[in-house]
């Protein structure tokens, strides 16, 4: 507890000028750090000599030279802006410790000149340090709020699935933070003593090694109070504001108010906790390392930073002070209102409402209710207004044109072999329904064609994903044929993940519509040739990508989205479709949106920030 004082003690000391500091570098890592990184990664795919990135042309991006050579800038700038902070703090700590007054510009000066010491090539290791091991020593520092961690649900869903796993990678992860803690004054004796990595690993390890346990246990102690304190003050506001709202509107009323009154102060609350967190870490290890240190590594410093010609502070009267941190503050928030109205990186676009205009594709059919690429699940799909319907055409081996997703047809029918290997009269026996459930069973697979006469009684617009096998004959040809028959080049798209087979397609007839299925997107392939819209997997999709894509007049479809709050990130984004396993389900979300945009409007908020 003593320890835990001391330590409160000396971030109060300079509390003030630590929580500017703080502000100010935050709103420029916002304005500065994000466009670059996003900048870099953009110019590394130019440099590769592709227009894109997407799974199909990742080799190339690996092979390129100039790839890894940007990898590292980005790498570094990362480092340099972590570095900056830390070292920031440090010498904040250093003030206190001295129980000298410093000031936001100070700290910012100090810290930015500490963190060009890494461009000299005996430093550059810190960078690795600061990206690998600094994460195992202050785990809070990581994303800056503990509030703003974000588990995706596939990974919540690995996790489940895999307890013992984690639980051994839980086990291992403690015996890193153990080793880690050698390591945990590093930044102090590189920051205040001015030496090189090399030489402030040495003393970080020599200084710990009689009490790395207690300072591995006082740390993760720290981390878990400030986690808890971050808890009660959540708990806490919420039952105040609730408290305070039961008192002076209705109840059928108070939950809709409720819930928005609170996420707005959580908000509030997520921003000054991620001002204070990093800081009050490194409070609790700058006083450990004085603790440790004592007077003689004190004595030690003095002596070097006196050698060195240390003369204390950056001069700057008070006056001059406040005028420099008020234009610092100002032009931090201008590059940052400017940033955020580009809208470089993945954050919510300033819309007055959803675009509900945006459109509902069956993934399959409506395979949630139904077996997947059968006609039950087509007329399902119709039957809860479906705009369009998706389905997966393969070849048989005697040049028949069937609706099966796998090249295998053992996870829908239970025979294990490939529709390119197989007739068709063989498929016809096949059961598609059986495995999904008892109402289904004698499901048959249908052909392209039972699917394009059905969709014009109908008038049903299809996406038609195409996946030819390397032994079809006449693939391309073969389903156009199709398409023509039955008068459908206006009312549907052929899709695929391969560009040369939907570049094949517009040879064969210029008016077809394309849809290029992208596992992966980045870089600038909005004006690809030969292709009308894009269909792109839901979580690579960013505002950037849907403005650039619309400039050229084309159209972009996430895929493939189950949950509502998926569907609304998306919505937020203006996409023009969504590809969907429960057409109804998301309809019924699409048609609703604007009910409760402003509160999905402050949840995506409360998870961005």
């Amino acid at each position: 507890m003593r320890s835990i004082r001391r330590s409160l003690k000396m971030f109060r000391f300079n509390l003030s000028a630590i929580i500017l500091f703080e502000l100010i570098y935050k709103i420029f890592s916002l304005a500065l750090l994000v466009p670059l990184i996003y900048y870099l990664l953009n110019y590394s795919v130019k440099c590769a000599g592709i227009p894109y990135l997407t799974t199909d042309n990742m080799n190339l991006y690996l092979k390129a030279s100039s790839t890894y050579g940007i990898v590292f800038l980005i790498l570094l700038a990362v480092a340099m802006h972590i570095l900056v902070d830390i070292s920031a703090l440090i010498y904040a700590m250093e003030a206190s410790h001295r129980e000298d007054k410093t000031n936001p510009m100070e700290l910012l000066l100090k810290g930015v000149f500490n963190a060009i010491r890494i461009v000299n090539p005996k430093n550059m290791p810190v960078i690795l340090y600061v990206l690998f091991v600094l994460p195992f020593t202050n785990t809070v520092f990581i994303s800056g709020s503990i509030a703003g961690i974000h588990i995706p649900e596939v990974f919540e869903r690995f996790i489940i699935q895999n307890k013992t796993m984690i639980i051994c990678i839980g086990a291992v992860y403690l015996i890193i933070c153990l080793s880690a803690m050698f390591f945990v004054f590093t930044l102090n004796y590189f920051s205040l003593y001015k030496v090189s990595y090399k030489d402030a690993v040495r003393m970080s390890k020599k200084t710990v090694r009689k009490h790395r346990i207690k300072v591995l246990f006082g740390i993760v102690f720290w981390n878990m109070v400030i986690t808890a304190l971050l808890f009660l003050l959540e708990g806490t506001l919420a039952s105040a504001v609730l408290g305070l709202l039961t008192k002076i509107i209705s109840y059928k009323e108070l939950y809709f108010v409720f819930r928005n009154i609170v996420r707005i102060s959580f908000v509030i609350l997520y921003l000054i906790f991620s001002l204070i967190s990093t800081p009050l870490i490194y409070a609790y290890i700058c006083n450990s390392f004085y603790e440790i240190e004592g007077d003689v590594g004190f004595e030690e410093y003095e002596r070097i930073m006196e050698k060195r010609g240390y003369k204390g502070h950056y001069p700057m009267e008070g006056k001059k002070k406040k005028v420099m941190v008020a234009l610092v503050t100002i032009l931090a928030i201008g590059l940052n209102a400017f940033y955020l109205y580009l809208s470089i990186s993945n954050r919510v676009g300033l819309r007055i409402a959803y675009p509900t205009r945006a459109s509902v594709t069956a993934h399959r059919g409506d395979s949630e209710h139904a077996p997947e690429n059968t006609m039950a699940a087509i007329a399902l799909a119709f039957e809860n207004q479906a705009d369009i319907i998706e389905i997966d055409v393969r070849q048989t081996i005697d040049g028949q044109f069937i609706i099966m997703h796998d090249a295998s047809m053992e996870r829908t029918t239970g025979v294990n072999k490939n529709v390119e290997d197989a007739t068709f009269e063989f498929i016809q026996q096949l059961d598609a329904g059986g495995w999904y459930s008892e109402e289904y069973k004698g499901e048959k697979i249908p052909t392209l064609e039972e699917v394009l006469a059905y969709g014009q009684e109908n008038n049903i617009f299809l996406n038609i994903e195409l996946k030819p096998a390397d032994s079809n004959y006449n693939y391309e040809e073969g389903v156009m044929e199709l398409i023509e028959k039955y008068d459908y080049t206006d009312h549907c798209y052929v899709a695929s993940t391969e560009y040369n087979i939907l570049k094949k397609m517009k040879e064969i007839n210029p008016d077809i519509k394309t849809l290029y299925i992208m596992k992966m997107a980045f870089g600038n392939f909005g004006n690809m040739q030969d292709i009308d819209a894009f269909s792109i997997r839901h979580n690579f999709i960013s505002n950037e990508i849907v403005r650039d894509i619309h400039k050229q007049g084309k159209l972009v479809y996430g895929w493939t989205i189950n949950t509502e709050e998926s569907i609304k990130k998306l919505l937020l984004m203006d996409v023009d479709g969504v590809i969907t396993d429960a057409p109804y389900e998301t309809k019924d979300i699409i048609y609703n949106a604007n009910d409760s945009l402003l509160t999905d409007w402050m949840q995506r908020l409360i998870k961005e920030y």
